[in-house]
C-alpha cells in the first residue's frame, strides 16, 4: 500500500512535535495553533478547535464546542492527485476520548471545495479512554482531482487522533 497521508513528529529547530500532513508542498509550522496540513471544518455555525495533542505527541486534539451543518477536520493536501471510480483507499488511525463517550465519524474523500464526494463512509463508534486503532475502506464512486480528506463528527466533545494514514489499496490503480 502506498502511503499518502502519514502524520508523524516534526522537530524543526527543537520545537515541540506537531502532527503534519506530509504530502503538502510547504511543511512550515502551523499558524494560529493548528497543525500544518490540517484545518478545522466548521460549517453552519459550528465552533471547532483543532490543535496539537500536546508536547511530545504526534497527534491532533479536535474539540467541537457547538454543532452546525458539518464539523470536524480536513487534510487539505492528502496527496490524492486523481481518484477514479473503482479505486479503494484505506484509512487507518488511532483515537481516544477523555471519557467513555464515542463519536460517529463520517470520513470522505472529496473535491477541494467539497462539492464532489468521491468516497464516503461512516464509523459508528470511535473513541475510548485508551488509544484504539481504527481502519476504514473508502470506495471511490465519483472521479475527483486533488482531493481532500474530511473527518466529520456527529456531536460535541473532544477527540484525539494520531497515526493517520491514507493509502491507495494495492491493485486498484
Amino acid at each position: 500500500m502506498k502511503t499518502l497521508i502519514n502524520c508523524r513528529k516534526l522537530f524543526p529547530l527543537g520545537l515541540p512535535a506537531l502532527a503534519v500532513c506530509l504530502w503538502i508542498v510547504t511543511t512550515g509550522l502551523a499558524q494560529a495553533g493548528q497543525p500544518a496540513g490540517w484545518q478545522s471544518l466548521a460549517e453552519g455555525g459550528a465552533q471547532v478547535e483543532l490543535a496539537p495533542a500536546g508536547p511530545g505527541t504526534d497527534g491532533l486534539r479536535l474539540t467541537v464546542r457547538q454543532t452546525g451543518k458539518r464539523f470536524g477536520l480536513v487534510c487539505t493536501a492528502p496527496g490524492v492527485d486523481r481518484a477514479e471510480p473503482g479505486q479503494w483507499y484505506d484509512l487507518s488511525f488511532k483515537a481516544r476520548t477523555d471519557a467513555q463517550k464515542t463519536f460517529a465519524l463520517t470520513v470522505s474523500l472529496e473535491s477541494p471545495n467539497g462539492r464532489v464526494v468521491a468516497a464516503r463512509t461512516t464509523l459508528p463508534e470511535v473513541g475510548r479512554t485508551d488509544w484504539t486503532p481504527y481502519s476504514v475502506a473508502l470506495h471511490v464512486r465519483q472521479p475527483v482531482a486533488h482531493g481532500r480528506l474530511v473527518i466529520a463528527l456527529a456531536d460535541t466533545g473532544t477527540l484525539w487522533l494520531a497515526d493517520l494514514s491514507l493509502g491507495l489499496r494495492a491493485g486498484t490503480h
